[in-house]
């Protein structure tokens, strides 16, 4: 990119630096993901819920979240250790088959690189619990320099995770209780002097969209078309009709053709 456009990699680091790639975010707060997958797991959890007024839709999902702060709050009782299960499975499973070389500088520095590979170097120090590399800054889970580092001394895993991710943490989180409400017909009648009718809608036809309308990438969006839907009849070839098909003689859909 910087290559083929240079104004335009100046901008974005001139302007971006801290929206538009992970490896630029601050760390003082921790990000393991940025994707949009939240937006999408919340909006097909009230999917069932749109049509409602907007007083009984809020309403709505002050139940869903008490209901699942709860479940959460249970959970959290049951977790044993330091820090949440999921977490420590992921840096097993990554420091399994780790194909790299520790140079150690001392107890809480060293430098690690990819064996056979380029050369390139990231410095690791757990002291600090910083990587060149910064995804170890960004998330607070250690890289996969940092683990190779952590793996070669006897020393914990758990230990190098941020305490973020600790099961402390997640009681804490999710310790608060949200308000119960009364219904609807028992909250209090406020009197402004005037009414504010809800807004006239036109009607339109057909019925209301709850669904989210997919992007053409998306499958099973209305805009993507399956290639070879249609199974040919006398070949059984996908993607074209038995009057076209190219591997049968002419003569024969001719024949069928006239008969029809």
């Amino acid at each position: 990119m910087e290559d083929a456009k240079p104004e335009a990699m100046a901008y974005i680091r001139q302007w971006h630096t801290k929206i538009w790639t992970r490896s630029q975010f601050w760390t003082h707060c921790k990000v393991d993901y940025v994707t949009n997958n939240l937006v999408e797991c919340f909006n097909n959890w009230i999917k069932k819920y749109k049509g409602l007024n907007l007083d009984d839709l809020m309403d709505k999902i002050r139940q869903l979240i008490m209901d699942k702060w709860d479940v959460r709050r249970t959970i959290s009782r049951k977790i044993q250790g330091i820090i949440l299960p999921h977490i420590i499975k992921m840096l097993k499973e990554q420091s399994r088959n780790l194909d790299m070389d520790v140079q150690r500088c001392g107890d809480t520095v060293a430098e690690v690189y990819v064996k056979g590979g380029s050369g390139f170097k990231c410095v690791v120090n757990l002291e600090a619990r910083t990587c060149t590399c910064r995804k170890w800054e960004v998330s607070g889970i250690p890289c996969k320099h940092a683990i190779a580092f952590i793996t070669s001394l006897p020393d914990q895993l758990e230990k190098h995770v941020g305490i973020y991710y600790s099961v402390e943490k997640f009681r804490v989180a999710y310790e608060a209780l949200i308000p119960v409400m009364p219904d609807k017909s028992q909250w209090l009648k406020s009197d402004h002097g005037f009414f504010m009718e809800p807004p006239l809608l036109k009607p339109t036809a057909g019925r209301r969209q709850k669904e989210r309308k997919k992007g053409c990438t998306k499958s099973g969006s209305s805009t993507t078309k399956r290639k070879g839907s249609h199974q040919c009849r006398i070949c059984k070839g996908y993607g074209h009709r038995w009057y076209n098909c190219k591997y049968v003689d002419p003569d024969d859909i001719a024949a069928m053709l006239a008969e029809k």
